[in-house]
């Protein structure tokens, strides 16, 4: 296999498998992290953190190719992201302001 970019990779598997597909596997794999974040404490195992990793490896592989199916640039992310990250902090500095 020729050495490429995570973009060019990502790009190549949506190509073979799909839109449709790719969106369903998203799903899955935003499951598996929601699950894993879910559970309790003792049910966590001796790889949590590994498990963690693995999981949010597979669930920016799936965000990655969404962006890519609906031609959103990274710059559009980081305005949207410096927005909503930007909102929450004035909210923290309004709960503060509240107490």
């Amino acid at each position: 296999m020729e050495i490429m970019t995570y973009h060019d990779a990502e790009k190549q598997i949506l190509e073979h498998y799909g839109p449709q597909k790719q969106e369903l596997q998203a799903v899955q794999e935003l499951t598996e992290l929601i699950l894993l974040l879910a559970a309790r404490p003792d049910q966590r195992g001796d790889n949590y953190e590994q498990n963690i990793l693995s999981e949010l490896a597979d669930v920016q592989i799936m965000c990655d190719q969404i962006q890519i199916m609906h031609k959103i640039s990274n710059k559009d992310i980081a305005d949207m992201k410096s927005y909503k990250l930007r909102r929450q902090l004035a909210r923290i500095e309004k709960e503060g302001e509240e107490e």
